[in-house]
């Protein structure tokens, strides 16, 4: 590994045996070994400093991307603060680790606020800027760019005014995953058991925000009718009168209490959909930037932060009371209605305005930590979908908002590149978003939820919106056959689960977790573990019924058929018709 100082004139150096100091005109630098790392900082700085480091070997780690390439070594990332964000104009997204380590062993943790490019393109590349608007943004496969030609510059960019950045440099893949677990920290405690057995069915991708108390129970009683295994229904948006205020809206659901234990009583536990926004006609607006428990600008006033259902209040997490606030009226709301958990939006860094005043002043990433720590601690049955150094929280991390499309540019293949980076970013409690994606743009059809199913009966937990019973009677039947394999193999999912509340490792693992020095596992993107002993080899291209496959070092069993093969070995042609998952379990 080449580590560089870029732009910068040679420097006066004073080396000793475990550190070095160089002086340059602007700022110093320190390079220091202790406790098994090398620790490198630079003095605060008017301009920023750039350390370039080339990526030799395969590199893994940095969390959530839209187009989610795997490994890093395929991404084209332009340089950009390191925020989480929803919807990013280069590709972050909302659950980011700064670290990054590579199949020989070397890992880079980031301790201080940088900005971040991987393998950056040539000069020329768009950018697209930030919104909402569909308008302005660049596609999905452009967030960030995918490097096929070696376009790229090769190097990992970290750059910031004052950087502290650790090294590490142990034998393999697998020893730098472990030390950045033994770094970051791992849960110790598991989500309620039940939400890796049963799927989660929520109303949002099939309802949208035309949602009430009619709507709710009619598809309940629709999922208990095509005999699907069902453990939570999440209610989603429009459930409340005004965004915040954490009140049913009496229009829509006259009777919640009633709506909720008539769930009950179908076998649902109950979620609903909770963000950190107040729409300003609110009574939690007006009540919150009474008491000081909103984010402001600094004339005192509350922000009205963009997203995607308009402008709103922002919650302040860094005030004690105002969580106090959140938390006390969700646990109010659950006395009153009955309600079991929540499913937690929203929390990255780029709704904090640059000009926030916050009760406490933090960088805009401890304001995702600060959220997730809090409502994971407040709410033991939920989920949440942002990420920062959050990897101790024993809550389900949602991946984002999937389009209803095939490729790794937010698609169906992105569903699993996103399961192996995550769990290589130290989250293994993943909840793959919903079967189908979210049908924004495009509709699904059988062949797509059919396949996404069957990736996903493998996953933590599953999660249903849209209806498998509308695309017809096959895609039903086959739906319903892999949602009850995910049940069947939960004490599979269950046992990978209590390996890492022991160790860190993820549920969902690279293949070369079995064989960290074979090239083909190292790069593999279409295959996954669930943990040591499953192998699941899914189609996500549509229109196949034949896959190549490659089974790493080992005795492996077909589950369907009951063929064995010995690793490492390529299965060529590999019949996978429309019904059939490949999936191979280890016998040695």
């Amino acid at each position: 590994m080449t580590l560089q100082i870029a732009g910068q004139p040679a420097p006066n150096l004073l080396v000793r045996d475990t550190s070095l100091s160089a002086e340059f005109s602007t700022f110093s630098l320190s390079l220091r070994r202790d406790q098994g790392c090398w620790e490198v900082t630079t003095s605060p700085s008017d301009v920023p400093v750039r350390i370039e480091i080339d990526l030799p070997g395969w590199w893994y780690g940095h969390g959530e991307l839209i187009h989610q390439l795997f490994p890093l070594n395929r991404v084209m990332l332009q340089n950009a603060p390191f925020h989480t964000f929803d919807n990013s104009p280069t590709g972050l997204g909302s659950k980011l680790n700064p670290a990054w380590f590579s199949s020989s062993g070397t890992l880079i943790i980031a301790d201080s606020p940088v900005e971040v490019g991987i393998n950056q393109p040539p000069p020329g590349y768009p950018r697209h800027p930030w919104s909402f608007s569909v308008e302005e943004r660049g596609p999905f496969s452009e967030r960030p760019f995918l490097d096929p030609d070696r376009r790229g510059d090769g190097r990992i960019t970290i750059t910031g005014l004052e950087l502290n950045l650790k090294l590490f440099f142990t034998e393999n893949v697998l020893t730098a995953y472990a030390r950045q677990v033994g770094y970051f920290g791992h849960p110790v405690e598991l989500p309620p058991q039940d939400l890796f057995v049963r799927p989660t069915w929520t109303t949002w991708a099939r309802y949208k925000s035309t949602i009430d108390e009619e709507v709710v129970l009619g598809f309940a009683e629709e999922i208990l009718a095509h005999r699907y295994p069902r453990h939570l229904f999440g209610i989603d948006d429009r459930w409340q009168i005004c965004y915040g205020d954490l009140e049913f809206d009496p229009q829509r659901f006259p009777d919640p209490r009633g709506m909720i234990r008539r769930l009950h009583s179908l076998g649902f536990k109950v979620s609903l959909w909770v963000m950190p926004f107040m729409s300003p006609e609110s009574a939690a607006y007006d009540h919150g930037a009474r008491k000081g428990w909103l984010v402001r600008h600094p004339d005192g006033s509350p922000c009205l932060v963009p997203w995607w259902q308009g402008r709103g209040g922002l919650l302040d997490v860094t005030h004690p009371d105002a969580l106090d606030w959140f938390l006390g009226r969700l646990r109010e709301l659950q006395d009153r209605t009955g309600c079991d958990g929540f499913k937690f939006d929203a929390g990255e860094a780029c709704f904090l305005p640059r000009d926030a005043v916050t009760f406490r002043k933090i960088h805009p990433n401890e304001y995702t930590r600060l959220y997730v720590e809090a409502v994971a601690a407040g709410t033991p049955l939920a989920e949440v979908r942002s990420g920062w150094r959050n990897q101790r929280a024993p809550v389900f991390f949602r991946l984002w908002d999937k389009s209803t499309s095939w490729g790794r540019d937010n698609g169906l293949h992105s569903v699993l590149t996103g399961a192996l980076s995550m769990g290589l970013a130290g989250y293994p409690f993943l909840l793959p978003d919903l079967i189908g994606g979210n049908a924004y743009e495009a509709g699904a059809d059988a062949e797509l939820m059919i396949r996404w199913t069957q990736l996903n009966a493998l996953m933590p937990s599953m999660q249903f919106s849209l209806p498998p019973w509308e695309y017809g009677s096959e895609c039903d039947e086959i739906c319903r056959r892999y949602a009850n394999l995910h049940v069947e193999l939960s004490v599979e999912i269950l046992r990978a689960a209590r390996t890492a509340i022991r160790s860190g490792q993820p549920i969902i693992r690279p293949l070369f977790w079995l064989d960290p020095q074979d090239e083909r596992a190292l790069t593999c993107d279409d295959e996954f573990l669930l943990g040591d002993e499953i192998l699941a080899a899914p189609v996500i291209q549509p229109g196949a019924q034949a896959r190549t496959i490659f089974l790493p070092e080992g005795k492996w069993q077909e589950y369907w058929t009951g063929a064995m093969f010995s690793g490492p070995v390529v299965l060529q042609d590999h019949p996978a018709p429309l019904d059939v998952l490949p999936l191979f379990r280890r016998m040695a």
